[in-house]
């Protein structure tokens, strides 16, 4: 019998720069199976420390991000002198956190993989889909009934630019 394998159909633009430097991108990534992977603190505590060090590092220019028990979103754009395109680095972050995960929180647990295989991406393009797509994000936990007030929840994040 014959296995039914679907591809996900791609969202991405056909002939669109993903390297380009010029726009800011709305990330979302997906833990395995939609695991509550990241209401463990230490869990989150992984995440965001990367966050931070890719920021600090210069990678990346990030905006806002929430992290929530089985997905993390992000808004960021690519740093001029980061010479890599947005699934490189989505790739790179992806590899670290669940190495890093492995190794401090879940090493016993045989938790693999922590990532879905592919993310979801949207061009943020103008100012205003930007400051939309920030207040989005950090309501994330508000809409899931986790918190009143995004600003109580301890993973959500707007930098000042």
């Amino acid at each position: 019998m014959e296995k039914d394998f679907r591809s996900r159909k791609t969202l991405r633009l056909k002939d669109f720069d993903y390297g380009s430097k010029s726009y800011a991108y709305f990330v979302t990534l997906c833990t395995a199976n939609r695991q509550p992977y990241f209401s463990d603190a230490r869990m989150a505590g992984i995440i965001e420390k990367e966050i931070e060090f890719r920021r600090v590092k210069k990678e990346i220019q990030i905006y806002s991000y929430c992290l929530m028990p089985d997905h993390l979103h992000l808004l960021l754009s690519l740093s001029p002198g980061f010479d890599r395109k947005l699934q490189d680095w989505v790739s790179a972050f992806k590899r670290y956190t669940a190495k890093s995960a492995y190794e401090t929180a879940y090493e016993t647990a045989g938790i693999k993989p922590l990532w879905q295989k592919n993310f979801y991406d949207r061009i943020a393009s103008d100012e205003e889909s930007l400051i939309e797509i920030a207040k989005y994000i950090v309501q994330n936990p508000v809409r899931r009934g986790i918190v009143s007030n995004w600003e109580t929840y301890p993973y959500c994040r707007i930098f000042d630019q």
